[in-house]
Order: structure tokens, then C-alpha cells, then sequence
């Protein structure tokens, strides 16, 4: 059985990947289709209103989580158990590449526009940005959901 500070490095893990998987899933159902459907003025505006409040808790919850991940590694009671964590910290890293390698750099992009004078490229920096999120929501769930095979298999 493993201890009290392997639990609570699950609990703390669980709680930031399954956010940052939840927080991922809701911007990619409500918050990128409605941004699909505004003029580009509109959507540079609401853009630029959203990114404040994801960045810095986003990737703050993201390093948190790297941290309690690599030490459920190395800590994890079971090969198997910790197989699962490594694989859902590959998950955590997946999600903070793709935002920084995409999402963030178009994000910096676009803080630079004049919303009454966009870039011709701006259509197609919005439909880069929807398929980042779409591929970063889809490995946040495959790391969240083995985190959850991890923390079942702490148990066993």
C-alpha cells in the first residue's frame, strides 16, 4: 500500500490533470466554435479578452503537475502504476508543447494586430489555433484517463 505523500501526489496530479483536461475540453465545445463564428475583428477582441485569464494559471497548473508526475513516477507503488503516470506526465508535456510550439506563438501573433486591420493570414492563424486545441484537448484526456489507471492501480 503506498504511503500518505504517494496519495496526496495523486490527489494533487488527478486534480491538475483532470483540470487541465476539463479546462481544455470546455474551450474546445463552447469557446472555439463560438470564436469560429465572429469577424475577424470581433474574434481578435475576444481572443485577446480570454488569453489573460488561461495564462500564467494554465501553464502554472501544467508545471505543478509535471513535478507531482515524475515523482508518481519514481514513487509509484507497481511498475504498472507507474507506467500509467509516466504516461499520463508524457500527456502533461504533450499539452505544454503543443501550447507553446502553437497556441501561445499564434497567441503572440495576434497581440500584435490591429483588429481593424488584419493580417491577410489571420483566417488561417485562427484555424491553426482551433486544431492546436483540438490535438492538446486529445492528449490531455489520454493522459488524464491514465492518470486514472494509475491511481486505481495504487490501490491494487
Amino acid at each position: 500500500m503506498p504511503g500518505t505523500a504517494v496519495y496526496a501526489l495523486a490527489a494533487l496530479f488527478m486534480l491538475l490533470s483532470g483540470t487541465l483536461a476539463g479546462v481544455l475540453v470546455a474551450v474546445e465545445i463552447a469557446v472555439v466554435p463560438m470564436l469560429a463564428r465572429l469577424p475577424g475583428d470581433r474574434y481578435v477582441e475576444a481572443h485577446r479578452l480570454l488569453d489573460p485569464r488561461f495564462d500564467p494559471l494554465m501553464p502554472t497548473a501544467n508545471k505543478v503537475a509535471l513535478v507531482a508526475g515524475l515523482a508518481l513516477v519514481i514513487l509509484g507503488r507497481g511498475p504498472v502504476a507507474q507506467v500509467c503516470f509516466g504516461i499520463a506526465e508524457a500527456g502533461i508535456v504533450g499539452v505544454a508543447l503543443v501550447s507553446e510550439l502553437s497556441n501561445v506563438r499564434i497567441n503572440r501573433q495576434m497581440d500584435k494586430w490591429d483588429a481593424t486591420s488584419l493580417p491577410q493570414e489571420w483566417s488561417r492563424a485562427r484555424v491553426r489555433w482551433a486544431r492546436s486545441n483540438r490535438h492538446r484537448t486529445a492528449i490531455a484526456l489520454a493522459g488524464f484517463a491514465t492518470a486514472i489507471a494509475g491511481l486505481i492501480l495504487l490501490h491494487s
